[in-house]
């Protein structure tokens, strides 16, 4: 009973991709991910080629939610030269949360500062499931080197998920993301891949 209550909901999923550079001559970029998915953690590590160089990206996040947000988060983009840890503290309410944010500011991650932010996440169904959207919003207001806040340092990641349900255990996802974080932005395009809902009943 307990290992079933610990497997519920929980998710496998990876992704491969293989496009054409968009400089010549460099070999074909691609990138290749795993990862394991919950509504309350998640863990997600990439491996990627771009214009010949290659990359190993890391987001672990566990998050605590019952009117209290609590989201401890670690990110390593080496594709895109982001790399902190941080922790949400907010209040929450029917999908809207506001407060504070606690991120470093140095690669050694032992220096950080607190500023505000804040989000929205929605989840809805249709067509008996078959279909799940996903979308969710994080805004952040950290200082400038000057310790002053203003909407010209907005920072935000939103991000979306479209899923089919193939099978009572296996879906199709396409995915999206836009974001603006530590003064760099990034973009990701649709992706689609599988995920894999472990089972959490055994028969006798």
């Amino acid at each position: 009973m307990v290992l079933d209550s610990l497997l519920a909901g929980i998710m496998l999923f990876s992704s491969f991709a293989l496009r054409t550079p968009n400089v010549e001559p460099n070999p074909d970029d691609y990138e290749f991910s795993i990862g394991v998915g919950h509504d309350n953690f998640y863990f997600n590590r990439q491996w990627e080629r771009e214009l010949g160089e290659k990359y190993i990206d890391d987001l672990f996040w566990v998050k605590f939610d019952n009117g209290y947000y609590f989201k401890p988060e670690y990110m390593n983009k080496e594709s895109h030269e982001i790399k902190y840890a941080k922790i949400d503290w907010r209040r929450s309410w029917k999908g809207i949360s506001a407060g504070a944010t606690t991120r470093s500011t140095n690669d050694e991650l032992n220096e950080y500062e607190t500023f505000a932010s804040l989000g929205w996440d929605t989840k809805k169904t249709y067509w008996d499931e078959l279909v799940e959207v996903e979308f969710s919003v994080d805004g952040y207001l950290p200082p400038d080197e000057n310790g002053e806040s203003s909407v010209e340092n907005l920072e935000y990641e939103n991000e979306f998920k479209i899923s089919w349900k193939l099978t009572d255990r296996v879906r199709l996802y396409n995915l999206g993301e836009i974001a603006k974080l530590k003064g760099r932005e990034h973009y990701r395009g649709t992706v689609s891949y599988t995920h894999l809902t472990l089972p959490t009943n055994r028969e006798v």
